[in-house]
């Protein structure tokens, strides 16, 4: 851990050898986004909720300075899934706690004549555009000039993230065993980042 005292930390993260992971989702809330909004609505534990709201600011603040506006929409695979990790059946996954994201990419709609434009923005960008991890985390040659800025903009945002020690602790993507196509982004009590 960072520092950064957080309410999940003391949950128990382990599964005796022959039970099965169980679940309450009652204390979750569902959550749409507060500054930008989700594609479908997220089923979290509150205090995930208020990182969410964090992380958010910075897609947005991103977004502006790589494309002079913020995304309509943040694509996901979801967050609340009662499971052990893909690697470790004895250990709980942070979708089971409701304190994970798996981001797969964001929706851009057309900008307006009031949102200032870089004029070297590549003139398809001036129009509605997503963003995606698998397309765009390393784009080939054909992505051209737009693919390159998307690259860039995941790059930014991964930076900023990791800089960040309010937000996200685990941060994994493509080269990580099974997340070729999304970022996974949670809050367990200890940090993790491979991207």
């Amino acid at each position: 851990m960072r520092g950064d005292a957080y309410p999940l930390d003391d949950v128990e993260r382990w599964v005796e050898p022959g039970k099965r992971v169980t679940c309450d989702p009652k204390p979750f809330v569902i959550y749409r986004g507060t500054r930008l909004h989700y594609a479908g609505s997220l089923l979290v534990d509150p205090a995930f909720r208020d990182r969410l709201a964090r992380f958010e600011a910075v897609v947005a603040e991103t977004a502006r300075e790589v494309y002079g506006r913020e995304p309509r929409l943040i694509r996901h695979y979801g967050t609340y899934s009662c499971r052990p990790t893909r690697n470790r059946s004895r250990r709980i996954s942070e979708h089971a706690l409701g304190n994970a994201l798996d981001l797969v990419g964001f929706d851009f709609g057309p900008a307006t004549k009031a949102q200032p434009l870089a004029s070297e923005l590549p003139k398809p960008l001036r129009w509605a555009f997503q963003v995606r991890v698998a397309r765009h985390w390393q784009p080939t040659a054909r992505d051209g000039a737009a693919g390159a800025l998307h690259a860039r903009f995941l790059a930014l945002l991964t930076q900023r993230l990791q800089a960040r020690d309010d937000i996200f602790r685990c941060m994994f993507g493509p080269g990580h065993g099974g997340h070729d196509d999304h970022l996974h982004l949670d809050v367990a009590p200890w940090r993790y980042v491979d991207l």
